[in-house]
């Protein structure tokens, strides 16, 4: 790796130009982040570091997110993980001046930036949100870390940032035309049967197995795995006894803290089931901007509920996948 440098846009004359002082960095940073750093961030540095103390994160305040050097000190360590991409985008130029302003890194705001652009990438894409240009400047803002005096306590983890994901034939980065024949590769099916429902899920998916949990009378199965190649998905079964209570009880507890406005379930078909409702929402820590999807439908089956959770992230093709799931859920009758 020593030597290499990164290429630059091309200048106005027409001549590539190499990115190769922290001068030249900060101005190709400032250049390509331009739109993302003027844009109000969906989700704040402050905002994310109240989602890491599991607090609702309060919107954007121009006074109280100016992020000069004492705010990204307060709140970028904790806070970075939970940004979504336009959000993390909207702050990486900022964390880029920092690092070559406060190289001693007293609060740890360089180490979380470089760890921020290292693999595994979030779903949806952060690291592969970026453009040719944005990515130039972050190469180049690495290489320095890595190669240059002055950074020792980020200079592995930037030599690995590099190696795992920015530079060619990085490790850990997968080819686009992978990724695109991932998404395109026909999904396989199988049925799973329970003594009180059945449902289809992806071949692939893993169960938890089922667990009783006896404080809250109910039985859950929890089944992870990937839809459309890249999409990280989990579906779970909660069976729990109806107790007297209305389904839509149960059902709206199930909901608690779904975003979507005005969120209503609707009577839907399950077959065997002797009731059954749907509510579709969105929900997740962290950004509005990265919602996940989820799909809950609660059928009653004798004196229980069996309650299906489906949660993704909204994608055409995912929808439909989703689809397929719920689609396929069905109660299985016996001795009620």
């Amino acid at each position: 790796m020593a030597g290499t440098t990164s290429p630059r846009p091309v200048d106005p004359d027409g001549t590539a130009g190499l990115i190769v002082t922290p001068e030249e960095i900060l101005r190709s940073a400032a250049e390509a982040f331009r739109a993302d750093a003027g844009a109000v961030p969906p989700l704040t540095l402050r905002g994310a570091n109240a989602v890491d103390g599991y607090d609702d994160p309060e919107p954007y305040d121009p006074a109280r997110d100016e992020p000069d050097d004492a705010y990204l000190e307060r709140f970028a360590f904790w806070g970075l993980g939970y940004l979504d991409a336009q959000s993390w985008r909207h702050y990486l130029p900022r964390l880029v001046a920092y690092a070559f302003r406060r190289p001693d890194d007293p609060a740890m705001v360089v180490e979380a930036l470089v760890r921020s652009l290292r693999p595994p990438d979030h779903y949806p894409p952060r690291l592969g949100s970026l453009t040719a240009e944005q990515e130039a400047a972050i190469v180049a803002f690495l290489e320095t870390l890595a190669l240059a005096d002055g950074h020792d306590h980020v200079r592995d983890d930037a030599q690995q940032a590099l190696e795992e994901w920015w530079l060619p034939g990085a490790r850990h980065r997968p080819p686009p035309e992978d990724v695109a024949a991932l998404r395109a590769a026909p999904m396989s099916y199988q049925a799973v049967a329970r003594p009180r429902y059945r449902v289809t899920l992806p071949v692939g998916f893993v169960s938890s197995g089922a667990r009783h949990v006896a404080e809250e009378s109910r039985t859950v199965e929890v089944w992870s795995g990937v839809l459309c190649g890249d999409v990280p998905t989990v579906v779970a079964v909660n069976l729990t006894p109806l107790a007297g209570r209305r389904l839509g009880e149960i059902t709206e507890r199930a909901a608690t803290g779904l975003r979507a406005a005005g969120v209503e379930p609707r009577r839907v078909r399950v077959a065997g089931a002797a009731q059954s409702e749907r509510l579709d929402g969105l929900t997740g820590p962290g950004s509005p901007a990265s919602s996940q999807r989820i799909v809950i439908v609660a059928a009653v089956a004798g004196q229980d509920v069996v309650l299906l959770t489906v949660r993704s992230w909204p994608r055409d093709d995912v929808d439909t996948a989703v689809e397929r799931i719920v689609g396929s859920f069905e109660i299985v009758r016996g001795d009620d």
